[in-house]
């Protein structure tokens, strides 16, 4: 198993870079994977993707040299298994309402004595079967990771213990939800939600854990020193959209 570069760029304490990707594309995930990001955010969420071709979309961040962080509300144990198997290396597990909900996340993503996980020993994550059972179960705790989407305004009386949580690394603030769950849909830079995400960075503070936000690039500045350190910055929609627009005003022009 090759280091995870988010796990990386945490110990130096560094900032964490990502981009989205909205569209089930191996060749455009590679694509912006090899740019430079430390990790491709693949979101299972809002969409229901073939298994044969999330497994691709895995190949190309480990391809274009950046980590896997796949977004899904496990049903179970096997959803985590089979994509940390394939080689995701972080989860993102969206709206957290519970501490416990962490816990049997953690403990289905961690084997013993961090979790529960199951071993099958033949997967990408294990170098195909190749690596020994104990230096791959040690390197797969040590370099798996996961991110807690901070998106229901019922988990926020909840921040400080699911900070201190072990196996949680990231709290990932969710404004777009957060302000649809307070009852002021857009309203996703205003005084309810920023009040919201300073205590997650505070939480974050206390607890050595990372702070985590979807904003532009040009609003890195503003949240790191709110005291965030991990970012989405671009989605490939975004990107085809913003391009294609910009390209025909000035054609037109």
């Amino acid at each position: 198993m090759t280091p995870s570069f988010v796990r990386q760029k945490i110990a130096r304490g560094e900032t964490v870079l990502t981009a989205k990707a909205c569209y089930a594309d191996p060749e455009l995930v590679e694509l912006i994977a090899s740019a430079g990001f430390d990790a491709i955010w693949i979101c299972l969420e809002h969409k229901r993707v073939d298994p044969a071709v999330v497994y691709s979309l895995i190949q190309a961040c480990r391809l274009g040299g950046a980590d896997a962080l796949v977004r899904v509300k496990p049903a179970n144990h096997a959803d985590v298994l089979w994509l940390l198997e394939s080689g995701a290396r972080g989860l993102m597990l969206p709206r957290v309402s519970h501490p416990d909900e962490v816990r049997d996340v953690v403990a289905a993503m961690k084997f013993f004595p961090q979790g529960r996980r199951g071993a099958d020993v033949i997967h990408a994550d294990s170098n195909l079967g190749r690596a020994p059972l104990s230096d791959y179960i040690a390197t797969a705790n040590r370099e798996t990771f996961l991110v807690v989407q901070i998106e229901e305004p019922e988990v926020v009386p909840h921040l400080d213990a699911i900070a201190a949580m072990p196996g949680v690394d990231v709290l990932f603030v969710g404004p777009g939800d957060l302000s649809l769950g307070l009852g002021q849909p857009g309203a996703m830079d205003g005084p309810d939600v920023m009040k919201i995400a300073a205590a997650v960075a505070e939480a974050c503070r206390r607890h050595g854990k990372r702070a985590g936000i979807p904003c532009a690039a040009d609003q890195v500045p503003k949240y790191r020193a709110l005291g965030f350190t991990f970012f989405n910055v671009i989605s490939d929609y975004r990107c085809v959209a913003q391009g294609v627009k910009s390209a025909l005003a000035t054609a037109r022009s």
